[in-house]
């Protein structure tokens, strides 16, 4: 099937629309799916910052359980179509690769059973060393006809702006920060604003400057500082340093910081037992924090949950800071 250019047109604004919240994220993958002969189709988001996750599934259309499953853990870690596909920046078919995909793990025990025959992952990101592993498209059909050059090359040049879906923070233009920091080379500079008028010393800066880097990954989290006022921070590579932007915020759904806590951890494919013990509080607990959680966001369970964590960062400083001690302790001595 290969759509004509008022297609691809249409596709394009679909998928802006979906990046500035003005329609749900699952209209442009829908509209992929459907114009370019699929049956399946999911929107997969990068991987967390600790290693060994799954990356959480943003949309899925039709894809049976334990196959999107498999494509957001096993695929997505462990796949060498995955791995190769990512690598090469470009959306990739059965007949792209190097092998015969067909004599692989992923198609013998994830796409043949459920009736597959073709399919397509467009990736959405650079696979480096060290860092979490970027998001893709998936999409499987059960014809045996590979996609079109054509439209191979479409939906390759919209790559970036499928990726912004992934990352909401992308598509908006940020408003006026409170205070803008650059952190590296064991010095902060100030770029906008005064450290002082804010909620954090430089030495807290700094270590958010820290946590970025072993980490690997921007950050998004929210902070009540001493005062009961709400924070946003984000981080962005900056050079050889780490720019962090602080901007006043209102309480997203009246969670308090210890269920921000919580959430952060949930949303990173935490149980209860790990949340428990990361943060010093019984599993009794643990788990209420959760199901108040569940009742302000207006969720029905702990994935749901966790997809809003990640569109909307619901996440706190002291989850990332467990995240990088859970990570840094499972390295080798």
């Amino acid at each position: 099937m290969t759509p004509d250019m008022t297609w691809w047109v249409r596709l394009a604004d679909s998928v802006r629309a979906a990046g500035r919240g003005e329609a749900p994220l699952d209209e442009p993958v829908r509209m992929v799916r459907d114009g370019l002969g699929f049956d399946c189709a999911t929107l997969v988001g990068p991987q967390r910052a600790t290693s060994g996750e799954a990356h959480p599934v943003l949309v899925n259309l039709d894809y049976p359980g334990d196959a999107i499953r498999f494509i957001s853990t096993t695929y997505a870690a462990e796949c060498p179509a995955h791995r190769y596909i990512t690598e090469h920046r470009v959306a990739g078919r059965f007949i792209d690769l190097p092998y015969d995909f067909r004599a692989s793990r992923t198609y013998r025990e994830a796409l043949k059973p459920n009736g597959f025959h073709e399919g397509l992952t467009l990736p959405l990101g650079v696979l480096r060393h060290g860092t979490p592993r970027p998001g893709f498209l998936a999409l499987s059909s059960t014809h045996g006809r590979p996609l079109r050059d054509e439209s191979l090359l479409g939906l390759t040049m919209l790559a970036s702006e499928i990726a912004s879906l992934t990352d909401p923070r992308a598509s908006f233009t940020p408003a006026p920060a409170d205070l803008v920091v650059w952190a590296g080379r064991g010095r902060l500079d100030v770029r906008v604003g005064d450290v002082a008028q804010g909620p954090f010393t430089a030495r807290d800066l700094a270590r958010i400057g820290d946590l970025h880097q072993r980490t690997g990954a921007a950050l998004g989290f929210r902070h009540r500082d001493g005062s009961r006022e709400w924070w946003r921070v984000t981080t962005a590579p900056a050079g050889d340093g780490v720019l962090i932007r602080v901007q006043q915020a209102e309480g997203d759904d009246h969670l308090t910081p210890r269920e921000l806590d919580v959430v952060g951890l949930l949303s990173r494919g935490w149980t209860n037992d790990d949340i428990a013990a990361a943060l010093g509080i019984s599993v009794r607990t643990a788990r209420t924090h959760v199901e108040s959680a569940l009742m302000k966001v207006g969720v029905p369970n702990r994935t749901a949950l966790g997809r809003e964590a990640l569109l909307r960062d619901l996440d706190s400083l002291d989850a990332i800071r467990c995240v990088a001690e859970a990570r840094h302790s499972a390295l080798p001595a």
